[in-house]
C-alpha cells in the first residue's frame, strides 16, 4: 500500500533533518518539506499554514511515489485534513512526532540560528501540544541522534515502509 509518513513536531525539533534521512533509507521514497510553499515570507502564519497544507494535500493526492516522507508540524485539524486526502487516494498515513525537550528546540542547532519570533513560536507550540499529539503513531522523546530516530521509526513501522 502507498504510504506517507509525516514527521511532526515543534520548530527546530529536527523534522527536516530526520525526514531527509528517513527518505534516504527507504527505497523509492521522496522527501517533501512542508515549509516549501508559495506563501510570501512576510505573510501571516495562517496563510503559511494553509499554503503548506494545500501543497501537502496535493502531493499526497498526486505524487506518483509509493513512499512519501513529509516534514511539517500538524494540529489536529491539519492531521484530519491530510488523513482524509490520504484515505481518498489509497494511501496509508503514518505520523511520527519528534518531542525533544524545549531547551533543545530553543537552542541554535547546526547552521540554524533562531530569531526571537521563532523562539516565541516554539514556546507556543509546546503550549499547544505539538510534541504530544494524540494522532501520533510514534512519539520520539528525549534528544537521540538522527540515525537513532530513523532506526526507531523503521523498527516501529517495519515492512510498511519497505514492502510494495
Amino acid at each position: 500500500m502507498r504510504t506517507a509518513v509525516v514527521v511532526n513536531g515543534p520548530i527546530n525539533a529536527g523534522k527536516t533533518t530526520v525526514g531527509r534521512a528517513l527518505a534516504r533509507d527507504i527505497d523509492g521514497a521522496i522527501f517533501i518539506d512542508g515549509d516549501d510553499h508559495d506563501a510570501p515570507a512576510d505573510a501571516p502564519l495562517a496563510l503559511h499554514i494553509e499554503a503548506a497544507l494545500r501543497r501537502l494535500a496535493a502531493e499526497i493526492a498526486g505524487n506518483p511515489a509509493e513512499r512519501l516522507v513529509i516534514a511539517y508540524p500538524l494540529r489536529e485539524v491539519d492531521h484530519a485534513r491530510l488523513l482524509a486526502v490520504a484515505e481518498a487516494h489509497a494511501t496509508r498515513l503514518l505520523t511520527v512526532t519528534l518531542a525533544p525537550p524545549p531547551e533543545v528546540t530553543l537552542g541554535d542547532r547546526g547552521l540554524r540560528t533562531l530569531d526571537d519570533r521563532e523562539r516565541a513560536r516554539i514556546r507556543e507550540m509546546y503550549d499547544e501540544g505539538y510534541h504530544r499529539r494524540a494522532f501520533s503513531d510514534v512519539i520520539v522523546t528525549g534528544a537521540p541522534g538522527v540515525d537513532e530516530i530513523v532506526a526507531i521509526i523503521l523498527a516501529r513501522f517495519g515492512g510498511l515502509l519497505r514492502d510494495g
